[in-house]
């Protein structure tokens, strides 16, 4: 399989705040819940079309810690680049657009198909960085060879292979929530310009964050904050592999656990 560890180190660069974030606030929300039953109010159905609270927030919650543990390890390697890419804040808003537009989908679609299932979890975030990387990747590096023949595999339809492997070896996924968490991280790749446009203007972002330096400066120095007045180029930067060259597929996988929790997820849903 594709070297995650290539994710992490990062240039030798210290690890991303927001992303450091999520991994402790993931688990957090998950004690929680043993606790308070706050997945009940966080997890979306289509009947919750038009509450954005879980419309921003439901991937937030995991219903087992099996889940939690693999939607972690899928998401902050992507997630460490994307932030180191554009931005601390960019990254956070990026992520509640993406949930909010994964979101709309799956209530609409659900309205018709799955009225009764809601989903939860971060790995509808995944599928939007990995479609969002394999637009990218797919400029640079078009084709991935599988390693000992001469087959090579579209780049840009890697997510696609992702997205019906776990659907089949993992019961309970929600095939549709990585869907269109997906279909977002393709549009986001191809159109990040018009999606911009949705986001709040640098300026306002850097004047909020001058107010805050004091507590940004709290931040532990192994954990680096990007600042977004360090991104303003961020719409001009050439795109640079995050593979590197000679990209090539095993001809083989290792083994994955599956979760025995029911119901469906951006990872797994309750009915």
């Amino acid at each position: 399989m594709t070297a995650w560890s290539k994710f992490l180190p990062l240039h030798g660069k210290p690890p991303s705040a927001l992303s450091i974030g999520l991994m402790v606030f993931l688990p957090f929300l998950f004690l929680l819940n043993k606790l308070i039953p706050i997945n009940d109010k966080m997890s979306l159905s289509p009947k919750s079309i038009f509450n954005l609270g879980r419309l921003s927030n439901y991937p937030l919650i995991h219903l087992s810690l099996t889940h939690l543990i693999f939607n972690m390890l899928a998401l902050f390697g992507p997630l460490n680049i994307f932030e180191a890419q554009h931005g601390t804040v960019h990254t956070g808003v990026f992520l509640n657009l993406s949930a909010l537009l994964s979101g709309l989908m799956y209530c609409i679609v659900g309205k018709l198909i799955y009225p009764d299932v809601s989903v939860a979890g971060a790995s509808g975030w995944c599928f939007t960085l990995f479609g969002y990387f394999s637009v990218k990747e797919s400029t640079v590096n078009p084709r991935y060879e599988i390693r000992g023949t001469s087959y090579s595999f579209p780049t840009l339809y890697m997510p696609f292979v992702m997205l019906v492997f776990i659907s089949l070896i993992i019961p309970g996924a929600s095939f549709w929530g990585h869907l269109f968490g997906l279909l977002v991280g393709y549009f986001i790749g191809f159109k990040e310009s018009l999606f911009s446009k949705l986001m709040p203007p640098s300026w306002i972002i850097i004047k909020i964050e001058a107010k805050l330096d004091r507590l940004i400066k709290l931040i532990p120095s192994w954990v680096k904050y990007y600042k977004e007045e360090d991104m303003t180029g961020r719409s001009t930067t050439e795109y640079t592999s995050i593979f590197g060259t000679n990209l090539s597929l095993p001809l083989h996988t290792t083994d994955h656990q599956t979760s025995n929790s029911s119901g469906r997820v951006l990872g797994t849903a309750q009915s």
